[in-house]
């Protein structure tokens, strides 16, 4: 009886372990389409909203007279009209993943840090053609790369201090190769990837 007790315990510890693996973003490429309402959700795998739900870009011209982000989420309703979805931490396409962060955001890389880069619209650029008074059509854009502690959930701008003060420190021997690069500051895309080669998320 204890045997026949002990067996079906440790069968479903097993089955629970099994049901897990790709259940995680990090874990499988098979990403559930929906709205995440929370960092939770987007780490699961979960979204907790569904439905007819597309991205929006804006124009230029609204990203600079407006301030305006440079996309928006809006889910439109059984008679075709559109809602702008407002409160929400993300949202998957089916075969992307994107982050709010001044509008939405494609997640370029999945692991112990999620790679992202926000694309925004700062400023118009005059048009010394006619004084000054006219407006680019295209105004440059900036471009600011992140990360998503997968396990945390914190986001870091992808700066030189970040990688010293909150990214590298959990990996010694990596920290040491970083530190011995002079080109590092150039390079921390690769040393990003480098560190979810080596490294798992845990929570």
């Amino acid at each position: 009886m204890k045997k026949t007790f002990l067996f079906l315990l440790l069968a479903g510890a097993f089955n629970t372990a099994f049901a897990q693996i790709g259940h995680t973003i990090y874990d499988t490429h098979n990403y559930k389409k929906g709205i995440y309402k929370s960092f939770e959700e987007f780490r699961n795998n979960e979204p907790s909203e569904t439905g007819n739900v597309v991205i929006k870009g804006k124009t230029a011209a609204a990203q600079v007279y407006l301030m305006s982000a440079p996309t928006e989420l809006v889910a439109i309703d059984s008679a075709g009209k559109e809602h702008k979805v407002k409160k929400y931490w993300g949202y998957c396409d089916g075969t992307n993943l994107y982050v709010r962060d001044n509008g939405l955001q494609k997640v370029e890389e999945v692991g112990y840090y999620c790679l992202y880069q926000v694309r925004a619209i700062t400023s118009a650029t005059p048009n010394t053609a006619t004084g000054g008074m006219v407006f680019s059509n295209t105004p440059p854009a900036a471009v600011n790369k992140k990360v998503i502690n997968l396990t945390t959930g914190n986001f870091y701008d992808l700066t030189l201090y970040n990688m010293k003060k909150f990214i590298l420190p959990h990996d010694t021997a990596l920290t040491r190769e970083f530190y011995q690069d002079p080109k590092n500051k150039d390079r921390l895309v690769y040393y990003i990837q480098k560190f979810n080669q080596r490294n798992i998320p845990n929570w």
